[in-house]
């Protein structure tokens, strides 16, 4: 039955393990811990990038050299593309927004000959005799479709394609991205995050043309290589009118990117800091994102999820903190738990994969929570079956104390002052003789019933019921500020309630009893007593024995109540109290002591 309640409690825990997973609920978890990781990652274990992207950037020095407002750069757009060109790249990319219509029907007053249109397309026929070239596509207003490019421009863009015999390679590739719900731009933007679901990205195409992986899903490697920082495109233009072909070797054989550098145009957020001229920022330029999509896929790869399966085993592992005896053992498992997934997460993203641990370590925290939910009902259970089973036998102090393990069955006994009550019933044989047993019992069950109470009221600990006798301690195993306070103020109480119960007996037709009482106070060893199968909590020594010989007096002397000179001196002496004088006690020296009655207490004062 056990082995089944585990098995059922296993399942549970990875059943809600995979809901965890499968429900996105922690996916904000999983992707602060990746960017935690990239930063690490970055700043210890920076992984090269041989094959990286050279960004060349529109920025504010290039849009003051032009007058013309930004839509209508035609003409610095074909000298720019002309200027690249000439750096034989290996392929170049334009993260651009190209123009939807023609603006043929505008020429400049200081050029009558002059064609906007004819001027971008042969930059662009320029940039792909020199090398394959990808444009970029943009959402629409409506952000329902592709915006449209101006078919002109397109086919500028294309006449590479068809002189290199591949008519059938769309030289044209999406720049969009697809942010996390929280702004970030973690996943490179496959068919999921596509018009239509196509799979045609911009940094994918250029990945196509040198032949890596290029329809992929996963996270955007952001390992791969450095901070970006760009060639202007002012500059590239003045090398070029310059002829200054040494430096336009910066472009030869690369990928070049081109896009908008802005400070308000086009910003996105990365998860670290990419723009070499902007430390610290991470709300980039787009460009610099696409460049780092195609850095990852033209060198290390996309950082690829962990596989379904692999997720199944380690959650299913992590509900195995529901499994065993031992919670502390599981407890101490937890934290290298964590250690040995932090470091696996971050070894696996070494190797291009992402281990989410987010699931797997809330799955283990959900089953050692219900390991300890549950052996903590079990505990409390078994203390209300034992409270139920054995508070009849032992007292509430006691008992208290062994489920709490101050009293252990095998600890050593200690000396302590204690305060010690003894009772019984006056003249008990003879009524045991003229009562039948059941009667008896009846009687006495009453009478304890009652006595247990009152001694338990004032912190006592009813030690044992001996016949028609009872003896209690106070002061163990709860300390008390003056046990023997609370020792006479038990044994008055308890006086005052026979007289209370005798108006119950004789309802029953039962004989009316008297009881006496002897306190006395001392020291005494405390513990356990007996063997190790059968033993009892108690005190002995000198002072129970004192108090039982004091519980004789009473017949002797008249007052129901006697105390030693002790525990009245303990009391500083009250008036409630008579002195007694000197009287021998059995198997004793003398002793003095003190007594009290409750009618002359009524009467006021000592007798």
């Amino acid at each position: 039955m056990r082995t089944i309640h585990a098995i059922a409690g296993w399942l549970v825990c990875l059943s809600a393990g995979l809901l965890l997973h499968l429900s996105g609920i922690l996916a904000p978890l999983d992707r602060a811990w990746l960017d935690w990781e990239f930063s690490v990652m970055r700043e210890h274990f920076l992984q090269p990038a041989h094959n990286d992207v050279v960004i060349v950037g529109i920025d504010e020095a290039f849009l003051r050299d032009a007058p013309e407002p930004l839509a209508l750069l035609h003409r610095h757009l074909g000298t720019l593309f002309a200027a690249i060109a000439a750096g034989k790249p290996r392929a170049t990319a334009l993260d651009i927004v190209f123009p939807e219509k023609s603006f043929s029907f505008l020429v400049p007053k200081d050029d009558p000959g002059f064609d906007f249109d004819r001027e971008l397309a042969r930059g662009l026929l320029l940039l792909g005799n020199a090398a394959p070239l990808i444009i970029g596509e943009t959402w629409d207003n409506a952000h329902s479709r592709f915006r449209d490019i101006h078919p002109a421009f397109v086919a500028a863009a294309g006449q590479w394609a068809l002189a290199r015999g591949g008519a059938g390679f769309d030289h044209r590739g999406s720049a969009l991205v697809c942010p996390d719900p929280d702004g970030v731009v973690r996943e490179f933007p496959g068919a999921h995050c596509q018009p239509g679901g196509l799979q045609r990205t911009l940094a994918g195409q250029v990945a196509r043309l040198q032949e890596r992986d290029s329809e992929v899903e996963g996270y955007i490697n952001y390992m791969t290589g450095g901070e970006f920082s760009y060639l202007p495109g002012k500059d590239v233009v003045a090398w070029h009118r310059a002829g200054d072909s040494e430096r336009l070797k910066a472009l030869a054989d690369r990928t070049v990117l081109v896009g908008v550098v802005l400070d308000n145009e086009d910003r996105l957020k990365s998860p670290v800091p990419l723009a070499a001229w902007e430390p610290g920022n991470q709300l980039v330029p787009g460009v610099t994102i696409q460049a780092q999509m195609m850095r990852s896929l033209l060198n290390q790869g996309l950082i690829r999820p962990l596989p379904s399966t692999v997720m199944l085993l380690l959650i299913a592992l992590a509900a195995g903190f529901w499994l065993g005896r031992s919670l502390w053992l599981r407890l101490a498992l937890l934290l290298p738990f964590a250690g040995v997934l932090a470091a696996a997460s971050l070894l696996g993203l070494r190797d291009s994969l992402f281990l989410p641990p987010t699931a797997i370590m809330a799955t283990a925290l959900l089953a050692l929570g219900a390991a300890a939910a549950v052996a903590g009902r079990r505990h409390w259970l078994e203390r209300q079956f034992l409270t139920r089973t054995f508070s009849g036998y032992v007292s509430p102090q006691v008992l208290k104390g062994i489920l709490s393990g101050r009293l252990a069955a095998g600890q050593q006994g200690e000396r302590q002052q204690v305060c010690v009550l003894f009772s019984d019933i006056r003249d008990f044989t003879t009524i045991s003789e003229h009562l039948a047993a059941d009667r008896v019992v009846e009687l006495l069950n009453a009478y304890f019933d009652r006595m247990a109470r009152i001694v338990h009221h004032h912190g006592g600990l009813v030690d044992k019921f001996i016949g028609d006798g009872m003896m209690a301690l106070f002061g163990t195993p709860q300390r008390l500020p003056c046990p023997e306070k609370n020792a006479m103020e038990a044994a008055r109480e308890m006086l005052l309630a026979v007289e209370e119960l005798n108006v119950v007996f004789r309802q029953r037709n039962l004989p009316e009893i008297r009881i006496g009482i002897g306190v006395h106070s001392g020291e005494a060893v405390i513990g356990h007593l007996g063997s190790s199968e059968r033993h009892e909590y108690t005190a002995i020594g000198d002072a129970v024995n004192v108090a039982a010989r004091v519980c004789d007096l009473p017949k002797s002397t008249g007052f129901p109540i006697i105390c030693t000179a002790p525990v009245a001196a303990a009391l500083a002496f009250p008036d409630f109290l008579a002195d007694v004088g000197v009287r021998a006690v059995k198997g004793h020296s003398d002793l003095q002591v003190f007594g009290w009655n409750p009618d002359a207490a009524s009467q006021g004062g000592r007798t």
